[in-house]
């Protein structure tokens, strides 16, 4: 299923659309606002497109094909109130207004992705960097690379692509002949309680309400579903709430060469419980090519090398298996509020004081954790003490050259949902940064020539049900998630349920380093990285470490690696 949209909005006349990409059908055409798309749409009236796939809240969520009895202005009055408060989707949706604006809105799910290029002549919009940049020279923002590799809190509306901007997920671009400006419609902050009384049992079951109710209408848009599982917690939830409304679902695990790496058993438990189809594919490392670009679509080096072994299996299985669209469990840690601190016990002492739940939130940490009451009161302090427990950007210097790093570190944060509200506590500051990184590089494939990847774990209902969930309760009896799996209890198999450890891919990573170690490091040192100076070579030049510290080495440098290949792509063909 092809998708894709290319969005002109004329400042100059004469303006023309410049680049679209693949060719693609004009749905609309409105005084200086032109738009292409391939992507599934809905004509609201003669001046209002909504790009993508809208849902009317529920339950039951019910996809929607016909708005204009409501018509544009009704829905987007009031900074969209209407459409924010009784719909849903994955949507980019264009009106021009009766004052000759036009308002460009991504819905808060930001699951179709949205990127924007201003200039004199006018701004254009697309769910594809590729369809507003060209690789070439001068054409890689190196100071956002290093951004982003010092900090996934680091970054904020900008690429790394020349004057290409992210769209974030409740923004809306208002573009008139005078003036360009962003305007927040929807924000995490506008769904925090901080103060909400519940109990456990009904926020489990308002979850798996919704849960069951989006991703089961998520799941009816499409013929044929490819599901990612690992055996975690997240995909399978998606697998539980998806598969009883999908015509044709299956799903994918992949295996590495080490036990960590291997959650068959678990992938296995997980199908057999609900008699799905499950495909076993081993990550091969013949598929790695170390020299070339992961996910190039990408307007920021998100992807790592090994993730070129999941593009060369989904190849393989296309041949034989019709795939309208890739599901996974991406963004479940962030949105199930998956935190290993003591933030929740500060959010609980702060909400309600030193009752006797409090005692109780100290043990769930406890528990979570594995340190021991003493350590968890003094590093609450410690957070309080110093910013008042609220969410602190990280940086990871390793690689970087020390003055790009100290000006980054410098300059902070500059994500819009990172600015905590004077009346918040500290743990929704950290769920909401978690959100916020989930939020990066969504897109599996470029939407031209794949199935569109969902992540129905974002759909708005779900994201606002959860940051309305008290910090506290997501620990709740020792378990990370807690709400979540008491959500599922008595649908996935208790294997999965109680499941706190996961696996991963980095015995698959360390014999991508073992067996391309000498191309990793040349190419790296001689890169495009060094000749900018944001690679601090020191990395290269230290010893193998058998440790733990040289695990993580190895995959500073794969991740180093990567974002060289794509900054290399991105440059063009050298001269």
């Amino acid at each position: 299923m092809a998708g894709g949209f290319h969005i002109h909005i004329a400042r100059r006349p004469g303006s023309t659309a410049g680049n679209c990409g693949p060719k693609r059908p004009q749905i609309l055409t409105s005084g200086n606002l032109q738009i292409r798309a391939t992507e599934p749409f809905l004509a609201i009236d003669e001046h209002t497109v909504l790009l993508g796939h809208l849902f009317r809240r529920g339950p039951p969520s019910r996809r929607v094909t016909d708005l204009q009895k409501i018509g544009g202005e009704k829905l987007l009055a009031d900074r969209g109130r209407a459409l924010l408060a009784d719909y849903w989707g994955g949507y980019v949706l264009v009106h021009q207004s009766a004052d000759g604006r036009i308002l460009v809105l991504r819905d808060p799910s930001g699951i179709l992705p949205c990127y924007v290029r201003r200039g004199d002549a006018g701004v254009t919009i697309a769910g594809d960097v590729a369809d507003l940049a060209e690789p070439g020279p001068e054409r890689v923002d190196f100071r956002e690379v290093a951004r982003l590799l010092a900090s996934g809190d680091a970054r904020g509306r900008r690429t790394c692509i020349e004057n290409v901007d992210e769209l974030i997920a409740g923004e809306c671009l208002v573009v008139s002949q005078s003036d360009i400006r962003t305007e927040c419609w929807w924000t995490p902050w506008h769904h925090v309680a901080p103060t909400r009384s519940m109990a456990a049992p009904e926020a489990a079951a308002s979850l798996r309400e919704t849960i069951t109710d989006c991703v089961g209408a998520w799941a009816d848009c499409f013929p044929s579903i490819l599901l990612g599982v690992s055996g975690g917690l997240d995909s399978s939830i998606v697998a539980a709430a998806a598969a009883p409304r999908a015509c044709q679902f299956n799903c994918l695990t992949l295996f590495g060469p080490d036990p960590a790496g291997d959650e068959r058993k678990y992938a296995r438990a997980l199908t057999e419980a609900l008699g799905l189809g499950l495909l076993e594919m081993p990550r091969l490392i013949d598929d790695i090519d170390v020299t070339r670009a992961p996910s190039p679509h990408h307007p920021w080096p998100v992807a790592s090398i090994g993730k070129l072994t999941n593009e060369a299996t989904h190849g393989r299985i296309a041949q034989g298996l019709p795939i309208d669209a890739h599901f996974s469990g991406n963004g479940g840690d962030g949105i199930f509020c998956s935190i290993r601190s003591a933030v929740p016990f500060l959010d609980r002492y702060l909400a309600q004081g030193p009752r006797l739940g409090l005692a109780d939130t100290l043990r769930d940490i406890c528990l979570v954790t594995g340190a021991d009451r003493t350590t968890v009161l003094r590093h609450a302090w410690d957070r309080y003490r110093r910013n008042g427990g609220f969410h602190n950007a990280r940086y990871n210097g390793a690689g970087i050259a020390a003055n790009i790093l100290a000006e980054i570190e410098s300059e902070g944060p500059s994500h819009p949902w990172l600015v905590v509200p004077p009346d918040a506590l500290p743990g929704k500051s950290v769920h909401i940064a978690y959100l916020m990184r989930s939020q990066k590089g969504i897109e599996l494939y470029p939407r031209d020539e794949s199935p569109p990847h969902i992540a129905p774990l974002q759909s708005q209902p779900i994201v606002e049900l959860c940051l309305s969930i008290p910090t506290w309760m997501w620990v709740a009896e020792g378990m990370n998630r807690a709400v979540a799996r008491l959500a599922f209890e008595g649908i996935l198999p208790p294997l999965i349920l109680r499941r706190t450890q996961k696996g991963g891919p980095g015995g698959f990573d360390l014999a991508i380093y073992q067996r391309h170690r000498a191309t990793l490091i040349d190419r790296l040192r001689h890169g495009r990285l060094a000749e900018a100076g944001v690679l601090d070579p020191a990395l290269l030049d230290q010893a193998e470490d058998p440790t733990w510290r040289g695990t993580e080495r190895i995959q500073r440098i794969l991740d180093l690696a990567a974002a060289e290949n794509w900054v290399d792509w991105w440059s063009g063909p050298t001269a």
